[in-house]
Order: C-alpha cells, then sequence, then structure tokens
C-alpha cells in the first residue's frame, strides 16, 4: 500500500471525524449567521482556481466566484473541518474554530502536479514527488493534531523529540518522528516530522511563527534525495485547537493506570471524548515524556479499532538534517 495514500485516508477518517461532531447547517433556529470566513483558492502564478470546491462540516459546499474566494457562514459555536477540491484533487484541508476563526480568510494554493518523462514521479514510483506540495499543510496537520484537537498536553524542549507508530484496524503501519529542533531569537520555531515505511520516507524540517500557528518556511527530502526548499504560502496551515485544562481532567475516567508501549511502561491518566455517536477519541497522558501522550486510539462501534498511535521511543539530541539554520 502507498503509505502517502494512507495518510491521506487517515487524514479523511480524521477530518470526517471533526465533521460528524460539528455542527450542521450554516444558519441558526432565527436564521441568522453568527460568524463567517472565506476561503481563497489559488492556482498558478496565484491565479483564481476557477471551479474549485469548498467544502465545510457544516452543510455548506460553495464553488469559488471569479476572484477565487468561497464564503462560509456559522451558526454555531464549535470546531469545524473545510476541504477544498478542485478537479477530483484535494487542494487543502483545515480545522478551524467559532468564533476564534471567524473573519479569517485562508488561502488554499493548488499546484499541478508534474514530472518530466521518464523520471520516476512520470512512472509512478515517487508519489510524494507528484504530489507533494499539495500534501506537506495535511501532514503537519495530521502530525500535530487528532481529528482536529492538539495531541500535544505538555510542551517539548529544544533537542526533545517522540517517534510514533500509527496504524488503522492494527495494520496498514508506518513509523513518523516529531522533534523539537531549536528556537530563534524572534520566538519562531523549527520542527522536524518524518514519516517512513519499509520501501519509502520523507523528511521535512519546518518553521513556525512564534506561536506555532503558521508554518513560515519549510525545507523537504524525499527518499536520499537532496533536500529542496518548499514553497509556503500565508493561510497554508491550521493549528489544532486546544483543550482547556477543565475539559481535560473531565475527561479522566482512569488514573494512575499502568500502560505499556514500544517506548516503555508507564503510569498514566487514560482519557475519553466523544467525538459522535458510537465514536471515542481514547488518550493516555504522562508526566513522562514530551507532549505528555504515550498512546491514543479512536474506536467505532464494539470497541472496533479504526486508528491508533502509540510512542515508540522519545529522548534528546534532535538536530537539523537537512541544514535549515
Amino acid at each position: 500500500m502507498n503509505y502517502t495514500r494512507y495518510l491521506v485516508y487517515l487524514l479523511c477518517v480524521a477530518g470526517m471525524a471533526v465533521m460528524s461532531a460539528g455542527c450542521f447547517g450554516g444558519y441558526n433556529e432565527l436564521g441568522l449567521a453568527l460568524f463567517s470566513m472565506k476561503v481563497k483558492a489559488l492556482g498558478p502564478e496565484n491565479a483564481p482556481l476557477l471551479g474549485a470546491v469548498v467544502s465545510c462540516s457544516n452543510g455548506e459546499s460553495v464553488t469559488v466566484d471569479s476572484t477565487g474566494i468561497a464564503a462560509l457562514s456559522f451558526s454555531d459555536v464549535g470546531p469545524y473541518y473545510i476541504s477544498v477540491r478542485y478537479q477530483d484533487n484535494l487542494v487543502a484541508s483545515y480545522n478551524v474554530s467559532m468564533p476564534s476563526d471567524g473573519g479569517k480568510t485562508l488561502t488554499a494554493n493548488y499546484i499541478p502536479a508534474a514530472a518530466p518523462a521518464g523520471s520516476i514521479a512520470a512512472e509512478g514510483g515517487n508519489y510524494f514527488s507528484m504530489m507533494g506540495a499539495r500534501l506537506y499543510p495535511l501532514l503537519f496537520q495530521y502530525a500535530f493534531n487528532a481529528y482536529g484537537y492538539s495531541i500535544d498536553f505538555g510542551k517539548y524542549k529544544p533537542g526533545q523529540y517522540t517517534d510514533w507508530q500509527i496504524s488503522t484496524d492494527g495494520k496498514d503501519r508506518f513509523l513518523t518522528r516529531k522533534a523539537y529542533l531549536t528556537k530563534l531569537h524572534n520566538g519562531e520555531e523549527w520542527w522536524q516530522v518524518s514519516f517512513q515505511t519499509k520501501s519509502d520516507s520523507m523528511l521535512m524540517e519546518v518553521l513556525f511563527n512564534d506561536k506555532l500557528q503558521s508554518i513560515r518556511r519549510m525545507r523537504a527530502r524525499f527518499g536520499n534525495e537532496s533536500p529542496k526548499e518548499v514553497p509556503v504560502t500565508e493561510g497554508w496551515y491550521t493549528s489544532p485547537m486546544q483543550l482547556t485544562p477543565e475539559s481535560l481532567e473531565g475527561a479522566i475516567v482512569k488514573k494512575n493506570v499502568s500502560v505499556t508501549v514500544p517506548a516503555g511502561t508507564f503510569t498514566c491518566d487514560q482519557l475519553e471524548f466523544g467525538l459522535m455517536q458510537g465514536f471515542t477519541l481514547r488518550l493516555w497522558r504522562t508526566h513522562d515524556v514530551p507532549g505528555k501522550v504515550i498512546e491514543y486510539e479512536m474506536v467505532g462501534n464494539n470497541h472496533k479499532e479504526i486508528y491508533s498511535a502509540e510512542m515508540t521511543a522519545y529522548g534528546e539530541g534532535a538536530k537539523t538534517q537537512l541544514g535549515s539554520y
């Protein structure tokens, strides 16, 4: 199985969870739109991406106008999932929350896949080379959130990393690493995320702003290729929603339970959130690792696992591998 397509599948599962948990209908019972925001879809040379369709978990599906803009209306507070599609391609996806994201304009940039005849990408050998520019924002949203919410309940220190094993239905596994590399004098932070299977790998290093809310710069390496600078535009990345301390404490169903994952055995609190009818997001929190979470999973009816992630290692000493700073 091509693991890039598999990652996109995971993102779609996450998006559907947020969509199902969101409020439906762009207007409330009085017919009033309480909040609004816009999505601007651009193609090559920043031309309006005519024909792009913006869909939202509130039930709206809007085709962009002649300027490439689609306006969305929201009737209630809470999380929503937005996707932008063009000619059966997923251009971008966003997790937003009202009212905090009300009034914003998100920018989705579509870069057509192109590869020279005879190249690896043209032969279908390296899917990242063909689709990477479209997938970067999705992959980073995946790495930093679970169904729209932050999976980090504690901070990383510079140099700290965590390794994870991801699977769906207990199979289709791949490995990923997330590392906090360094903080610059202006407060911006370099982070590193990698994805690896037996046959393919990808490494990305990203510069976030000082609040980890937007991506300012990115470098990437596919397999054994040379590192490359990736073009970054405004509105490329939507940061995950942060749960309140009260929400985290209210979700605890068990305290001081012993949990064993490949990274070791830890004393944890087990937290559970109901995202939609019949589905539960379950997490195990400890104070002994960066981020404070060692395992999380989405389970459906009859306790069937849909998606899971468990920590395989953690440590210090992570450094740039792409000469990013």
